[in-house]
């Protein structure tokens, strides 16, 4: 009785697990390189425009989502409530505009598809070739 309680547990582990894996997504369109820095510095305010000097529109999930709490952690070094202050400071100093947030996997994949100058991040499982993965 034991064992099916220890395989349910180790199911649920890995579903959640895979639910925060996430990539960067970028328009179709868009050629240029970017790793794990790179999107750091966008996330946190340092880098506001592309290489050609059109501004990055950037995207995030809500607050509640796994996949943000999962990007949080692994690309910026920092927990959501660390960004809230962080984007509150910018905002009142005039310094940036935060990411917009959208509500879904979905809307962000839209948005990113319709704006050349887009990035935001999904969870992996959602990506489709209506937009380039442009890091992991």
């Amino acid at each position: 009785m034991r064992l099916p309680i220890l395989f349910l547990c180790l199911l649920a582990a890995s579903v959640a697990e895979a639910a925060d894996e996430f990539v960067v997504i970028v328009n179709k369109a868009n050629n240029q390189a970017i790793d794990q820095s790179w999107v750091a510095k966008v996330y946190l305010g340092e880098v506001k425009s592309w290489v050609g000097g059109n501004p990055i529109v950037a995207y995030d999930l809500p607050e509640d989502s796994p996949v943000r709490t999962s990007f949080s952690k692994t690309f910026l070094n920092r927990s959501i409530a660390n960004m809230k202050v962080l984007w509150a400071q910018f905002t009142f100093s005039g310094k940036a505009v935060p990411p917009r947030q959208l509500a879904s996997d979905e809307e962000i994949k839209k948005a990113v598809a319709a704006n050349k100058n887009a990035m935001g991040y999904v969870s992996a499982a959602s990506v489709d070739d209506s937009v380039r993965v442009a890091a992991r």
